[in-house]
């Protein structure tokens, strides 16, 4: 098949006729899989005028579901656009719209780092800790700017947080935002029902409108997920409280995030960034976090 055939889209037509050097990109970002999901299609182009590489998420198919999900994407990376112009942690639009068959289409800034996931293995590297630690205050930092315009990611997961190591710390970035809530919109009654991923959204999403304690719950999963490798399978709370390698104040510090009650939790993720900075100090002192 060619890489026209493989792309499934009229390369001729707006947006497409802007960009050169289409393809399918793979889930892991390793290109060596068919991109996308069952609601949306990702893309990697190069633009014609600006020169530089673009991502095109593409809904599946034109359902108001999938029209309503990236829409959301679209309005709150608007917002974050507009209010954190200097960021370089969050997707920049570059354009937007409708194709003739009526499916919503965004096309963003290309990130060159790969998903936090293809970082992580099956089982647990204990020589990690202290890499995994910094990752998860790296992580904090962006999603505590997200939280000062109100908006709420909801959806962290080591494939939403893009990943590299580089001059000895983590770099950043947050991306996928089909989920996030942005208060000024939702509040009013804006369409808000997000698709979520199981272990990681907080699971009172389904059920009301979500705070900053939802990306708190998510960050700890996230996190989790680093210190035990992916092979965890239930519910993440119930693994950590077993979890006999983890020292008693980082279960703590775990276990304070993940609770299901999240009046239980960190009342913020500058309050979970605070825990955990202490702990790293406590465990490699000397350090500024």
């Amino acid at each position: 098949m060619s890489r026209r055939d493989a792309i499934e889209v009229d390369i001729k037509s707006p947006p497409f006729d802007q960009l050169r050097s289409i393809y399918r990109l793979s889930r892991d970002r390793s290109g060596k899989g068919s991109g996308g999901c069952a609601r949306h299609n990702l893309y990697v182009a190069r633009d014609r005028q600006a020169r530089v590489n673009v991502l095109i998420k593409l809904a599946a198919r034109p359902g108001l579901v999938y029209q309503q999900d990236l829409a959301n994407e679209i309005a709150s990376l608007s917002t974050i656009n507009r209010e954190l112009p200097d960021s370089r942690c969050f997707p920049v639009v570059r354009d937007h719209g409708h194709l003739r068959d009526g499916r919503v289409f965004l096309i963003t800034t290309l990130f060159d780092e790969f998903p936090l996931s293809a970082s992580i293995g099956l089982e647990r590297m204990r020589n990690k800790l202290v890499g995994h630690l910094r990752t998860a205050i790296e992580i904090a930092k962006p999603v505590a700017e997200l939280h000062r315009l109100r908006i709420f990611h909801v959806d962290l997961n080591p494939m939403n947080v893009l990943y590299r190591w580089e001059k000895g710390g983590p770099v950043i970035r947050i991306v996928d935002f089909e989920s996030a809530y942005e208060e000024s919109r939702h509040s009013h009654g804006t369409f808000y029902s997000p698709p979520t991923t199981p272990g990681y959204s907080a699971p009172e999403v389904s059920r009301q409108a979500p705070d900053a304690r939802a990306d708190v719950f998510s960050l700890g999963a996230v996190l989790y997920t680093m210190l035990a490798g992916h092979a965890w399978d239930r519910e993440v709370g119930a693994c950590v409280q077993e979890d006999e390698d983890l020292d008693r104040d980082l279960k703590d510090i775990l276990l304070t995030a993940v609770d299901p009650d999240r009046g239980r939790r960190y009342p913020s993720v500058q309050a979970f960034h605070s825990a955990l900075a202490t702990y790293l100090e406590h465990i490699w002192p000397g350090r500024s976090w």
